[in-house]
């Protein structure tokens, strides 16, 4: 008889905790759910001026080129890989 109402009560014990988790659960989903709904229209309403690009004039560019480009002949991982078709 004892056994047969510890058990019951366990099992009661069991269930009541198990339903309480899934609750939690269930409002930290909506809380999740309620707090993205409030970032995306916070992005929406405060949307920053991004400058566009432009293009690169002429003079720039020649002026990139001109500017020296030391090489690395003291690489330490050029043995790496391979040559192309070995």
């Amino acid at each position: 008889m004892r056994r047969i109402v510890l058990s019951t009560v366990a099992v009661a014990l069991i269930a009541a905790s198990a339903s309480q988790a899934l609750a939690v659960q269930a409002l930290a989903v909506q809380a999740l759910a309620v707090q993205a709904l409030a970032v995306q229209a916070l992005a929406a309403q405060s949307r920053p001026h991004v400058r566009k690009d432009t293009a690169m004039s002429e003079q720039v560019r020649k002026a990139l080129d001109a500017v020296d480009q030391p090489s690395r002949p003291g690489w330490q991982y050029s043995d790496w890989s391979a040559p192309a078709g070995r």
